[in-house]
């Protein structure tokens, strides 16, 4: 009699048992089924745009695209110059095209290359450069500044003051006239006849 009661105790305690341990599953099942989640998607990181135009030119982020042959018009182009010569004027048009607020500077973007070097032609070159409002950046009506000391001068798009940062807005616009002559030694400068005297402006773009 003990026997059985010992084999039936046995058997309803493996019962107990497993049914304990079905309901620890079924616990710990029931705690993974139940999640909620919620998302806040699509964050994003977007950086604005420095570009110009140039004369309708497009700006380039290098220096070599940007004053390398054939890159934007040139502003003067003379040739066959004689000792009557008075100088020639010519423009550029500078366009914000980018989304960001920025500033400009202008200036050479190498010193000006005579041919043949021993001739005194750059040196008997002078220039003036006036913003659309008639504000000049560099030197003045009665005083031209010689194009081998143009130095970089910031400019802006209102013609406000002397050397100014002043920002440009997106769309901003000024047409800068550079007026280019001759120095008062360039009719009797002998080494000038036959020679010829480059130079590239560079202007510089920065938000």
């Amino acid at each position: 009699m003990e026997k059985r009661t010992s084999k039936r105790s046995l058997r309803v305690a493996l019962v107990l048992g497993a049914a304990i341990a079905g309901t620890a599953l079924v616990g710990w099942g029931g705690l993974a089924a139940w999640q909620a989640y919620s998302d806040n998607a699509g964050n994003s990181v977007s950086a604005g745009t420095l570009s110009h135009t140039n004369n309708g030119c497009a700006s380039s982020n290098t220096l070599t695209a940007a004053t390398g042959s054939g890159a934007c018009k040139a502003i003067i182009t003379v040739a066959n110059a004689d000792y009557n010569w008075a100088g020639q004027t010519g423009t550029v048009t500078i366009t914000n095209t980018g989304s960001l607020t920025s500033t400009f500077s202008m200036g050479l973007a190498s010193a000006p290359a005579a041919s043949p070097s021993t001739s005194g032609i750059c040196s008997d070159l002078q220039v003036t450069v006036a913003g659309s409002t008639g504000h000049y950046y560099v030197g003045s009506a009665t005083a031209p500044v010689s194009l081998g000391s143009v130095g970089t001068v910031a400019v802006d798009s209102a013609g406000n003051g002397g050397t100014t940062t002043a920002t440009w807005a997106a769309s901003a616009t000024n047409t800068f006239t550079f007026d280019v002559t001759p120095t008062s030694a360039w009719s009797t400068d002998s080494t000038v006849a036959g020679a010829s005297c480059s130079f590239d402006i560079l202007w510089t773009q920065q938000g």
